[in-house]
């Protein structure tokens, strides 16, 4: 393979590092948030779509759910999108 094409493939290896790694904080950044902040996003979340108070409980149970699914989701589509072709290419170079 010659040098420009394996430059090419150093520089989406890198890329694909760099969205990985961005991915990731933002993931912990979410999850820091609902750990700390819980109750004050879902009643936020409560006054944006109207939810009564004697919803409440039951809607914060729901959004809570939700949240922790869409991470599993967005840490699933981070890896599968990222750290896959990432390890493929790292593991596909040339020692040197």
């Amino acid at each position: 393979m010659n040098d420009s094409r394996a430059d090419d493939f150093l520089k989406l290896e890198k890329l694909f590092l760099r969205c990985l790694l961005v991915s990731f904080a933002i993931l912990i950044v979410w999850a820091l948030g609902l750990f700390v902040a819980d109750e004050f996003i879902v009643s936020v979340h409560a006054k944006f779509l109207g939810v009564a108070d004697a919803d409440l409980p039951r809607f914060g149970y729901d959004a809570k759910l939700i949240h922790y699914q869409f991470l599993g989701y967005f840490k699933l589509g981070a890896a599968l999108l990222f750290f896959i072709p990432w390890l493929v290419l790292r593991l596909s170079r040339n020692p040197d």
